[in-house]
This record gives C-alpha cells, sequence and structure tokens, in this order.
C-alpha cells in the first residue's frame, strides 16, 4: 500500500493491474519503490532525488517497451518533475500547474 508520505511518481496499466512507481524521502535519501495491487514488486534506495527520478524513468521506459500503457494520456513529466522537486525542496507543491509552466 502506496504510504501517505510518498510522492506517486508514475501509473502505468498492465495487462490486468495499474502499476505505480512512488517515492518516499527518509533523512538519509529516497526509497523508490513500483507496487501492483498493494504488493511491492521492487524496492530501491538511493541518496539524491536526481537519481531517484532517473531510475524511475528507465523503469517506466523499460514497462512501455514490454506493453504497459499510461493510466493517463496526459502525463507531462517535466511539469512534474518539477512539482516533485519543489516538494521535496520546501515540503509543498502546487495543486496545478501555473500558466505558461
Amino acid at each position: 500500500m502506496v504510504p501517505l508520505s510518498a510522492v506517486i511518481v508514475w501509473q502505468l496499466l498492465g495487462y490486468v493491474e495499474e502499476v505505480e512507481c512512488y517515492f518516499v524521502k527518509h533523512s538519509s535519501g529516497f526509497t523508490l519503490s513500483v507496487e501492483r495491487a498493494g504488493e511491492c514488486l521492487a524496492e530501491e534506495r538511493f541518496a539524491s532525488l536526481h537519481e531517484t527520478m532517473r531510475r524511475a524513468r528507465e523503469m517506466r521506459r523499460d514497462l512501455l517497451e514490454i506493453g504497459f500503457r499510461p493510466v493517463s494520456a496526459t502525463e507531462a513529466e517535466p511539469v512534474l518533475e518539477s512539482l516533485l522537486i519543489n516538494f521535496v525542496k520546501e515540503g509543498t507543491a502546487l495543486l496545478h500547474a501555473a500558466p505558461g509552466a
């Protein structure tokens, strides 16, 4: 189950169920997890947000290549990544991107 303190990076539709990727910030870094129906499929630890996001993009790309599909057809990764960085640095993120973002 995705913890309340987690930031969901992406969601993909698998052959039967959705797969979610999220990270949780800890004092020593970040834990990146991939989960399906409450079952943890993968969990990795990273020291920086940059490395965490690089690995999340890599996992997403690999899953898309084998047939998974985005849950939302309108995923805007650059905006999402800037919101995630703001969330981690400030502890908050805007609910909506500002016009022209």
